[in-house]
């Protein structure tokens, strides 16, 4: 992750000794970082340590990238999501379910676009396929989480729909309409997390819940502006850069941020749900950071500040991260002490 993020300030102006990171940054932060990561959660539970080696091949491939040897570092990428396919494959063998067929499709849209990053080198062929992924991914979280409420068969059915017609939007090439396609889906599902989703009930809670349902909320929000976005925007090198990074720092970061106290505990076997009022800093500051960076894209304020918002979201995320291990370590001697 920190490699990622010292590539993405190398992208907007800051000197760096580490050139590599800096033109593979999507793949640092999407493979190296996001990748390890939902591997991980759907691991570790498994307690199966033969599919370990596909977050391992996944955090090697950054060893990979500074060394100089790209198609290696890609070439592990896409061995890792073919190991998470076979995660979710083995999980589906057991106990078939709806959630699960839909984070299999995440997977697979990660190794499709990990395979045409290794035959192209071409990042904008492979960032629709890893926004997918990443969509998926967290879709199938919230799906099976709302089987606790009354969600009928044909709100799932429409969800399904919205969900396939992004992947057929990716899929089409963008000059035969495929993002206005993939645009109208992604607003079509963020308008149905936000009508059936569990944060219709949990923005009236306190506390971790209340955090959680508003960082999904601001997350939602974000998943709109890349759908407008993508829509409304000219093919222009910065209307690329507000597209990618309103998805992926926008909706993707607020999503670690809502499940990383239930998510990141466990990973660690700790027992605990971290959470102090402390949390939404990081969460405001995200967001804020991104705020700029759009406007700097959009010539409404000065461009130099696009620096000062990548600066801005390396502290939200550094922040959020030294919270939770704070106040999981204080949760952890609290326990001891009880």
């Amino acid at each position: 992750m920190l490699l990622g993020m010292m590539g993405g300030l190398g992208r907007m102006g800051w000197s760096y000794s580490l050139p590599e990171t800096i033109v593979h940054h999507g793949a640092c932060m999407v493979g190296g970082f996001l990748g390890s990561l939902i591997a991980l959660e759907k691991i570790v539970p498994l307690k199966k340590p033969i599919f370990f080696i596909g977050p391992l091949m996944s955090a090697a491939s950054l060893l990979c990238f500074i060394a100089g040897q790209t198609y290696m570092a890609i070439l592990m990428l896409c061995l890792s999501s073919i190991v998470l396919c076979l995660v979710y494959g083995f999980y589906l063998f057991r106990n078939y379910s709806l959630y699960l067929t839909i984070a299999l499709a995440g997977a697979l849209c990660w190794a499709v676009g990990n395979v045409l990053l290794f035959s192209k080198l071409f990042y904008p062929k492979a960032f629709p396929w890893w926004m997918a992924f990443v969509l998926l991914t967290v879709c199938s979280e919230r799906l099976e989480l709302s089987k606790f409420l009354p969600v009928s068969r044909l709100a799932k059915k429409i969800f399904i729909f919205f969900l396939m017609t992004f992947i057929a939007g990716i899929a089409l090439p963008f000059h035969l309409g495929g993002n206005y396609v993939a645009g109208l889906a992604l607003v079509g599902i963020a308008l149905w997390l936000m009508r059936y989703d569990v944060i219709s009930i949990t923005l009236k809670k306190k506390g971790l819940q209340a955090f959680t349902a508003r960082a999904l909320l601001a997350g939602y929000v974000a998943l709109i502006l890349t759908g407008i976005f993508l829509i409304s925007l000219n093919n222009t090198s910065y209307s690329y850069d507000s597209i990618v990074h309103t998805f992926f720092l926008g909706f993707a970061m607020a999503m670690i941020f809502a499940h990383g106290p239930l998510i990141l505990p466990g990973l660690l076997g700790w027992l605990v749900k971290p959470f102090h009022a402390l949390f939404y800093l990081p969460l405001s500051l995200l967001f804020v950071s991104l705020l700029i960076r759009l406007l700097a894209n959009a010539n409404l304020i000065a461009f130099a500040y696009r620096i000062y918002s990548g600066w801005l979201s390396v502290t939200a995320i550094l922040l959020y991260f030294v919270f939770m291990l704070t106040f999981m370590v204080k949760g952890i001697r609290h326990a001891k002490v009880k």
